[in-house]
């Protein structure tokens, strides 16, 4: 990691606003006026206990470790969510409205992520209900 900061710069903190551990430390790779580069490494579980969306496209690329999406059961009464295990390698793609949460078992699982330009608000699902993210983390 000594090497990543030297290279790219300290990672930033995902925290949720220090209000919770630590879950995701992302290098800025690259920035363009159309996409940008980064590079997460995941040491823990999605903050919120609720899903959330995204503001961007991404393309997710899977390089070391594994983790597990929960997304929303589509038409059922007897789930709230599906869960699936992603093993790195993989390459994904969803739109910013793809809805999840990630948790994360093994402490240890590194992304190469490309967003494009940002397109909506994003924000969290709570009881079938959108909440524009800062007002849920307020």
């Amino acid at each position: 990691m000594k090497l990543l900061d030297r290279l790219f710069g300290r990672p930033e903190e995902i925290n949720g606003g220090e209000r919770c551990p630590t879950y995701l430390w992302r290098w800025t790779l690259l920035k363009t006026s159309w996409f940008k580069a980064y590079l997460h490494h995941f040491v823990g579980d999605d903050w919120s206990l609720d899903l959330h969306d995204h503001p961007k496209r991404f393309i997710s690329i899977g390089l070391w470790g594994w983790y597990i999406e929960q997304t929303p059961c589509p038409m059922s009464s007897t789930c709230d969510c599906r869960k699936r295990i992603y093993s790195a390698p993989w390459i994904r793609s969803f739109p910013a409205t793809h809805i999840h949460r990630l948790s994360v078992p093994s402490k240890n699982c590194w992304t190469l992520v490309i967003v494009l330009k940002t397109v909506r608000e994003w924000g969290f699902w709570h009881k079938g209900q959108f909440i524009q993210w800062l007002e849920y983390v307020r």
